[in-house]
């Protein structure tokens, strides 16, 4: 595996045209993956993580193959990725999820539902007052750090709450060509520690990616070494 930073080549910076397709979260996963594309029936192979470093957009990937720019726009840098593990090491790490939960309607099928309108809508069935409710960013924290927990018992890792913060709540809803249809997504980023419990668990998530929307930029945890 290969983990590459992507950045954007100085002069490409000042070419207007370029800002215009990183509208929406759609168009950034189109530009990614031209990086991977040399074969248009290939599979998704690769994770990534998108931020601005500085006003300038900035990729991280995790892929199987190395990404290819062809036309001089961005500055990318690829090392081969296989952490050590072990069993009871504590990392350091941050996460862009998409924290969703799965329900049966009565008809038996399967809908996904956004852990924190789920949790909003639940104090709303329980009749309770919204002036009751905690703020926002409460929910998020608890109800983002609950889905957590639950994917490391998936994963081979442990989290306390106390060294886990749960924030950047976002909802965000595009168009999707490829198939002519809306994309709801909502997302939550991570940081904080983490137990390793599982190495080979452990390993496979960071290659694979946890939860859904890999697609759009989720799943990609990053880690390191504690700087205490």
């Amino acid at each position: 595996m290969y983990m590459s930073r992507i950045r954007l080549q100085p002069n490409a910076s000042e070419n207007k045209d370029f800002w215009r397709i990183l509208g929406n979260t759609y168009q950034v996963h189109r530009l990614l993956w031209s990086l991977f594309a040399d074969d248009p029936q290939r599979n998704r192979d690769f994770l990534y993580h998108y931020e601005n470093a500085k006003n300038l957009p900035t990729f991280y990937s995790v892929s199987e193959r190395t990404p290819s720019d062809e036309g001089d726009v961005w500055n990318i840098e690829s090392q081969h990725y296989e952490p050590t593990l072990h069993v009871d090491q504590r990392l350091s790490f941050s996460l862009r999820a998409n924290p969703i939960r799965t329900k049966r309607d009565a008809e038996g099928k399967q809908h996904r539902h956004d852990v924190i309108m789920n949790a909003k809508n639940q104090l709303k069935l329980d009749g309770i007052p919204r002036v009751d409710w905690l703020y926002e960013a409460e929910i998020v924290q608890n109800v983002g750090f609950e889905w957590l927990a639950r994917k490391g018992e998936q994963y081979g890792f442990m989290v306390n709450e106390h060294e886990v913060r749960a924030d950047g709540y976002r909802q965000e809803r595009f168009y999707k060509a490829k198939g002519k249809h809306h994309v709801n997504i909502s997302t939550v980023d991570f940081t904080g520690l983490l137990t390793v419990t599982d190495p080979d668990l452990f390993r496979n998530a960071l290659y694979r990616g946890i939860g859904p929307a890999k697609s759009f930029g989720c799943g990609l945890m990053m880690v390191r070494r504690p700087l205490i």
